[in-house]
């Protein structure tokens, strides 16, 4: 009797071991998400994103690596590190050869929140309206206003960069305990904030990755109408999403939305 309790216990223990080691990205996942090649990059991107909320504390770790791992293999991606232009291609509007940078960029698309990775690489005569225009709260201060006056292009970028990593740091410890992606989704949908709405519109409408509860149903009651709204907003971006949504009667935007975790 024992035995079979002592053998028990091991299969539980062995169980829960495995469930814990799921709920965080695994080294060489996280490793070819680091990488400097391009398309593991991606990969590794796609299944870490399917992790939703597991891999989030790891990512928030990954904002204070500084290092800066150059793509290779891009092909067609156009992004503020590409080299050549082939007038067509994938586009990234973060600097992702910055590992940092890069962690902010995947955050951002899992969360539908808009910290601020993108600005970092922008040209240097719109710097200024980037930080005044997403991080009132520093700029408003006249100490900093001072301050930043005073800095050259780099330390602007900088400046985002360190404010950026902020925003996520004070977002996450805020959310979580009990953050979901099927909330997120709906916070960002229901906000004031374009650039928020945009990206959960993109996802679903794009997406492939994961996001549990995402079902018909779900979109029916809870979704459907906040879209109609959208639909008619003043900003195309918002309302062309929204109506391309409305207009695929056979929901195929759910439906690629698979798992491919191998």
């Amino acid at each position: 009797m024992k035995k079979l309790a002592l053998s028990a216990f091991w299969i539980l223990f062995g169980t829960s071991m495995l469930a814990l080691a799921m709920d965080k990205i695994p080294d060489n996942l996280l490793s070819q998400f680091k990488s400097a090649d391009w398309p593991a990059v991606l990969k590794a991107k796609e299944k870490i994103e399917n992790m939703e909320g597991a891999g989030i504390p790891q990512l928030m770790s990954l904002l204070d690596d500084f290092s800066v791992r150059r793509l290779k293999n891009t092909g067609d991606l156009i992004y503020p590190g590409t080299k050549k232009f082939y007038g067509h291609g994938q586009i990234v509007t973060y600097d992702i050869d910055e590992i940092c940078i890069r962690a902010g960029w995947l955050l951002e698309d899992l969360s539908f929140q808009s910290f601020g990775f993108s600005g970092i690489h922008l040209p240097d005569n719109e710097l200024n309206d980037f930080i005044r225009n997403n991080f009132a709260e520093y700029y408003n201060r006249s100490g900093n206003r001072q301050e930043f006056e005073n800095m050259s292009a780099n330390e602007k970028r900088k400046l985002i960069r360190s404010l950026s990593i902020k925003a996520a740091q004070t977002w996450w410890n805020k959310k979580s305990e009990n953050w979901n992606r099927l909330d997120a989704l709906v916070d960002a949908l229901k906000s004031d904030n374009e650039k928020c709405q945009v990206k959960a519109l993109f996802y679903m409408r794009n997406g492939k990755t994961r996001c549990s509860g995402l079902t018909r149903e779900f979109y029916k009651t809870n979704l459907e109408s906040v879209v109609r709204i959208l639909a008619k907003d003043d900003l195309k971006r918002i309302s062309e999403n929204a109506k391309l949504i409305l207009m695929d009667i056979d929901f195929e935007w759910i439906t690629m939305k698979s798992v491919r975790q191998g």
